[in-house]
């Protein structure tokens, strides 16, 4: 989100610009089908919603069934699947960090609830739309699609659109009287268009229409924007910090000129999805997956293992008929992630005492760094050693010292260029917590990493 709001988008004909990868969803949601009554062979998965506010203590991944057509599959699991049914999900693993450094790690507890439409669980959605120049040429489709969504609301849901440009405008707050927001709506955007844009500051305020709602209820942020940005005070990584903590998926969608980075990580690291529209029948087919999709799912639960970095968690969806077939979501814990807001943060690396050899036992520690530094590879850290206050001075600072270089000629063998490390010890002149106890003595024995560039 660098750029000015030069261009204008045109949608029109289909443009050959379409991406892969999983960030971008192609899927759309046309319909709901019993499974008794689809071909098994046009089945196809995917995780559309990761919810990971409560990680380490839960997972809660939104997986969808659906035939080539868009029909989503439904009685897959209880409590809508049929007495007599097999065991449509019986595996789940998590694939934990990535290139070389991949493990697995079997998740042998899960529950599968379905949920549908007549399960009437209110959703609140916030919806975060840019008005700027740049998108002057999609603005009709933008108007019409906002009218089919709100159009289609379920009594019991809740729906929030804030409008940006260089200004930011609720249009109408979180509420539910479809017609009263209709009206709010039809009213503004008669003279809704600006040159320049706020679009972080504009998608923050969206976020904040949602603060009361309970945490534990299913809210989202959906982004139509380019990724054009001009004058906002925010920042990406404000976004996610207020997205993670009131568990709010945000859903981008960009046009066909967007600038994908940036809203491509913001949908990827709040666990929502990321998709592109190239035509205005395309968007308006969007809305109508997002929308659909928010009432029909499959919600998988689990205590997930612990890792802080990568995590592909792989459902595996077994219809006799057909070979196996596997749902995967992805989702960041490590802290080098571009949106995280930490500067720094702690390792319980151990070390042979009063020694600065490497414990066996943190081996896995380092092959998450490692990992993590590798596909973050614009990083540089500064690895600090620290120690309590058993022995004096001079010998906690050069066993401090010690510490924090073994640590980088660690990550060095793991393939880590030395400029992006420098190693530096404190002895035992910062302590986190009083030399008072055992326990305590143990806290300020530490390795602390600051990141000085993402």
């Amino acid at each position: 989100m660098l750029s000015g709001c030069k261009s204008s988008h045109q949608l029109g004909q289909l443009l050959d610009l379409r991406e892969g990868g999983e960030r971008t969803t192609q899927h759309r949601f046309t319909g709901t089908r019993h499974i008794d009554s689809v071909d098994v062979k046009t089945l196809t998965v995917d995780v559309w919603k990761v919810e990971h506010y409560a990680y380490p203590d839960s997972i809660r991944l939104f997986v969808r069934v659906l035939d080539t057509t868009g029909f989503v599959v439904t009685h897959m699991a209880d409590p809508y699947k049929k007495a007599g049914a097999p065991n449509y999900f019986p595996t789940l693993v998590e694939q934990l960090g990535s290139k070389r450094r991949v493990k697995q790690a079997p998740v042998t507890e899960f529950k599968v609830r379905e949920y549908g439409e007549q399960d009437s669980i209110p959703t609140s959605i916030a919806l975060a739309i840019d008005y700027s120049g740049s998108m002057k040429g999609v603005k009709s489709s933008i108007d019409q699609g906002i009218e089919l969504f709100v159009g289609m609301k379920r009594k019991c849901d809740f729906i929030s659109l804030t409008a940006f440009h260089k200004t930011i405008k609720t249009v109408f707050p979180l509420m539910t009287d479809t017609v009263a927001m209709l009206a709010e709506f039809r009213e503004f955007k008669k003279t809704a268009q600006g040159l320049f844009t706020s679009s972080i500051d504009g998608i923050m305020q969206s976020l904040t229409t949602l603060e009361k709602v309970s945490i534990e209820q299913p809210k989202v942020c959906i982004v139509f924007a380019d990724g054009d940005e001009n004058t906002s005070k925010a920042k990406m990584s404000d976004l996610f910090e207020y997205a993670v903590k009131h568990n709010i998926s945000i859903y981008c969608i960009g046009f066909a000129y967007a600038q994908d980075e940036p809203l491509q990580n913001l949908a990827l690291y709040t666990g929502g999805k990321y998709y592109r529209a190239y035509t205005k029948a395309d968007l308006i087919s969007i809305f109508l997956d997002i929308y659909r999709s928010l009432q029909n799912y499959y919600l998988v639960t689990y205590v997930p293992p612990r890792y802080d970095g990568l995590h592909l968690a792989n459902v595996i969806v077994r219809v006799p008929g057909r070979d196996d077939m596997t749902a995967t979501g992805t989702y960041d814990k490590t802290p080098l992630n571009p949106l995280s807001p930490t500067d720094e943060f702690s390792r319980l690396i151990l070390f042979a005492y009063n020694k600065s050899e490497i414990d066996s036992a943190s081996a896995p520690i380092i092959d998450e760094l490692a990992d993590a530094l590798e596909r973050f590879d614009r990083v540089i850290i500064e690895i600090q050693g620290h120690t309590d206050n058993v022995g004096g001075e001079e010998f906690n600072q050069i066993l401090s010292e010690a510490r924090a270089n073994s640590v980088r000629n660690a990550l060095i063998a793991k393939g880590i260029e030395p400029e992006r490390m420098r190693s530096r010890g404190f002895g035992f002149t910062v302590p986190i917590a009083p030399n008072d106890t055992d326990q305590n003595r143990a806290r300020n024995r530490r390795t602390v990493f600051k990141i000085l560039r993402k």
